[in-house]
């Protein structure tokens, strides 16, 4: 009795000295209009060619702000790559929790019509670097590990992917730079406060601190 053994062989490519896997199937992205997941958005759309599914969930505490932030970033890399094989799902909620994250993903990837999802996840800054933000009274995540520095992760879990979870965000800016599209990062917005739900950025909160640390610039 012979075994027949099935061997998927993984496309890989380097965009800043970062391994990127391409799907071999449909494949799912989170995008929230963040630099974070709009850069693995466009190197999916520019690299592969199996189908797209861009998954934004967009809740009325922020004023469904990632509504009109995601589409014209999607607009910006079907121009720039000339790939339309996309299907977009924009859901809604009051307010952003884990389980209303994960209600599009969990029913995509159970009906198998996708087989991967691309999360755009980055590790913090080093702790001195984290901890100048908090000198500034932005502390929310000096005490959280759950994206911890220090600490290796692995990029796939499951049926879930992390092309950048051990690296921070100075590496992202690495890869915008690398690809030539800082004008797509001029379209993505990082800012949290809930004082000015629109494109303009705080500059006060963290994701705008840790931005500006990045890129030098909002």
């Amino acid at each position: 009795m012979y075994t027949i053994q099935r061997i998927v062989k993984t496309v890989t490519f380097k965009v800043a000295d970062v391994e990127f896997n391409l799907p071999t199937g449909p494949v799912g992205v989170l995008a929230s209009g963040g630099a974070d997941s709009s850069i693995v958005l466009y190197l999916l759309m520019k690299y592969s060619d199996q189908p797209i599914h861009i998954l934004t969930l967009s809740n009325a505490k922020k004023n469904y702000t990632n509504s009109f932030i995601v589409p014209k970033i999607i607009n910006w890399c079907i121009e720039k790559t000339g790939n339309n094989n996309i299907v977009y799902h924009n859901w809604f909620t009051e307010e952003q929790t884990q389980h209303s994250l994960s209600t599009m993903p969990a029913k995509l990837l159970s009906n198998k019509t996708i087989k991967t999802l691309y999360i755009g996840d980055t590790c913090y800054p080093a702790d001195e670097i984290n901890h100048t933000f908090a000198a500034n009274g932005y502390d929310v995540f000096q005490n959280m590990k759950d994206r911890d520095p220090n600490t290796i992760r692995p990029t796939s879990i499951a049926c879930f992917y992390y092309p950048f979870t051990n690296h921070n965000k100075k590496k992202i800016a690495q890869v915008y730079i690398e690809e030539n599209v800082m004008e797509l990062f001029d379209l993505t917005r990082s800012c949290e406060s809930f004082d000015l739900i629109n494109t303009e950025h705080c500059g006060q909160c963290w994701w705008c601190q840790e931005r500006f640390w990045a890129f030098e610039k909002l």
